[in-house]
């Protein structure tokens, strides 16, 4: 039975945690009373999935910005895990590409954001201090312990523990996670006591962890327990449609308390749209900021990009002159048309790679008709 006394009234509020990078607080408003249950002491909703309600999905609009189709695969796996709170979670993609905003997406949409969403970065802590931060201290461990001290997994009890940099994780400590994640317990470094904490735990990396475990870096049982369900985020370079919304959604968050409205030339917008990205939304983020700083009268201009965005298509195109400059007709001839054929082949994989496979738009990069793509394209 569950007590009166853990029913929230009409317009009862309860704290909700999220952020991008830094996080900011919002609550979420009960209309009307709900039926509850108790789990370990906490009251846990058993009517509408946290990920199907209104305020869920202004939350999720908010952390995510993207309308490629990428990001809307990404955005359906975040509405499916946050329904089941107690899966792990592996998040996979390049440095930057925002794997801790997925992380708290999950978090957000889930039954689980009333309680904390406590990260720790394995890569950040040294290897010889990195199981005490986990799993926490019994006072008496060691010479300077002198008081007991809870870690990250009784902190992050209720909610969910984001694992940054999982594969940077020592082995020996990844037998100590393993036995964490079957059992849901855990003791102290120094004690003896077992205690017991619910929670789920999503981990990311930026490293190709199948290939960590066949060189045996990273323990093929932890890799299976903690990829039950695997979310791929995709580079910048990849999702060019989204650097125009993404573009937006940081001029508005330095639009704010700003006397002149912030915005961005046209010209500026297409080196943008041009560039790799290597570092990905967080660079792009940090050359946005660098706009603003830089820009007179609120508009950002070429000349206000760093070097790398504003010369790489030229410097590209230099180095196929270049390569142009530095080939020679063997001596012994050369098949000509096999050979050209070759380089389109190059160009042509590469420009549909660029845009998913749309060939509308990767014929116009190549300045082709979309009938003259289809014609090189390889016979089946």
């Amino acid at each position: 039975m569950v007590s009166p006394g853990c029913l929230r009234q009409p317009g009862d509020t309860i704290p909700l945690i999220v952020g991008l990078n830094i996080g900011f607080v919002d609550s979420v408003l009960f209309v009307g009373l709900r039926r509850v249950c108790v789990v370990k002491g906490r009251v846990i909703s058993m009517n509408r999935k946290a990920s199907e309600s209104p305020d869920a999905e202004e939350h999720l609009s908010r952390l995510m910005v993207g309308q490629s189709p990428a990001m809307s695969e990404v955005m359906t796996m975040i509405r499916q895990v946050a329904q089941y709170p107690t899966t792990t979670v592996l998040l996979q993609g390049e440095s930057g590409t925002g794997k801790d905003v997925v992380a708290h997406a999950i978090h957000a949409l889930s039954s689980r954001s009333t309680y904390p969403f406590v990260d720790i970065n394995c890569a950040a802590i040294p290897e010889t201090l990195l199981e005490t931060e986990l799993f926490g201290v019994e006072a008496g461990a060691y010479t300077d312990a002198k008081a007991s001290r809870e870690g990250y997994l009784l902190r992050a009890d209720g909610g969910t523990l984001f694992l940054d940099e999982v594969g940077s994780m020592p082995l020996v400590l990844q037998a100590k996670l393993l036995r964490f994640l079957e059992t849901r317990s855990f003791r102290r470094v120094g004690s003896t006591k077992e205690m017991h904490v619910d929670l789920r735990v999503i981990s990311a990396t930026n490293v190709d962890l199948e290939a960590a475990v066949a060189s045996r870096a990273f323990r093929d049982d932890l890799f299976y327990r903690l990829k039950v369900i695997t979310i791929y985020l995709p580079p910048l370079r990849e999702r060019l449609e989204d650097i125009e919304p993404l573009v937006d959604y940081f001029i508005q968050s330095y639009n704010n308390g700003s006397e002149i409205p912030l915005r961005i030339h046209p010209d500026a917008m297409g080196l943008l749209m041009r560039y790799h990205w290597p570092g990905n939304v967080r660079e792009l983020r940090s050359v946005i900021q660098r706009g603003q700083i830089l820009c007179e009268d609120g508009e950002i201009r070429p000349e206000d990009l760093p070097e790398s965005v504003r010369y790489v298509e030229k410097s590209d195109q230099q180095r196929l002159r270049e390569l142009q400059a530095q080939m020679h007709l063997p001596i012994e001839g050369l098949d000509l048309r096999a050979y050209l054929a070759g380089i389109e082949q190059i160009f042509v994989r590469e420009a549909l790679e660029r845009y998913q496979g749309n060939q509308v738009r990767a014929a116009a990069l190549l300045r082709l008709s979309r009938d003259q793509l289809r014609y090189r394209l390889p016979k089946e």
